[in-house]
């Protein structure tokens, strides 16, 4: 299987060495492993939409790591800014398709091609409108008051949907609509923690260290340990969830402490079987 594939004219991938290089002059970069896994699959795509589901079973679960959504959009990040560094921004696009996933656009130049709108056909005597019937064969109209009241219903019972749908629309939301709660993380020190590493875990549940120590164990063998080539997250915030259920892990992977933009996280969820 050939390792080079050619992504339109301007640049090729080496899915062996994760080489994206431009065609015109050799400038090239490395992607990370998970990027190039994707950007091959949306190439191979011919354009078509893959979605988060697809992207994430090829870029991650593969490798046996469980990732969510955010670690996709920080993957499509990683990759518009690979060709935004080899200034193909122009020739390739990553497009983003709302509730769908994404899709890779390839932009060659070529002729264009003229479009002229087609000719409307003429109208047979077919498509004349009909003629109405003679005045003896009209079929009668009810009364003027009959339609009114007919209406007068009609209208009563629409309104009375819209506020049976707006009631029940503000029962869902107080009873199934979770609203987000602020979470204040501080610093942990505890055996475990990876070199070179912060661990940031929710104020008040510093004690829960069995839980926190299997949190870090699982990421490291699942996901740190996998991924030799790529750069450590230097900050780790270990989501601990509802303390009954001790079969759900989280852990978000940062390249910095959070801030308001730029934080290039990815988020991880765990569970024991």
């Amino acid at each position: 299987m050939l390792n080079n594939i050619a992504i339109g004219s301007s640049v090729t991938l080496d899915s062996q060495t994760r080489m994206l290089t431009r065609t015109r002059d050799g400038e090239s970069v490395t992607l990370p492993a998970s990027a190039c896994l994707c950007l091959q699959a949306l190439v191979e795509a011919h354009g078509e939409v893959l979605s988060q589901e697809q992207l994430m079973d090829i870029g991650w679960r593969s490798a046996g790591v469980e990732v969510t959504e955010n670690s996709v959009r920080v993957m499509i990040n990683k990759l518009r800014r690979a060709l935004n560094t080899l200034e193909l921004q122009d020739s390739v696009t990553l497009l983003a398709v709302t509730r769908s996933g994404y899709r890779l656009i390839v932009r060659d130049d070529g002729p264009a091609q003229a479009t002229q709108p087609l000719a409307s056909p003429p109208l047979s005597a077919s498509s004349e409108p009909p003629s109405l019937p003679p005045p003896s064969q009209r079929a009668s109209l009810p009364p003027a008051s009959s339609r009114r009241s007919d209406k007068r219903k009609y209208l009563m019972a629409g309104l009375f949907g819209i506020l049976a749908g707006l009631a029940l629309g503000m029962l869902l939301h107080s009873v199934y609509i979770m609203h987000p709660e602020k979470i204040d993380f501080v610093r942990w020190s505890g055996p475990g923690i990876p070199a070179n590493t912060q661990v940031m875990v929710p104020k008040g549940r510093e004690d829960e260290q069995e839980m926190i120590e299997a949190t870090l164990r699982t990421y490291t063998q699942h996901a740190r340990d996998k991924r030799p080539d790529e750069k450590p997250a230097r900050v780790l915030y270990v989501t601990l969830g509802d303390p009954r259920v001790k079969k759900h892990l989280g852990l978000i992977a940062c390249e910095q402490l959070f801030q308001d933009t730029n934080n290039d996280c990815e988020s991880f969820y765990f569970r024991f079987y």
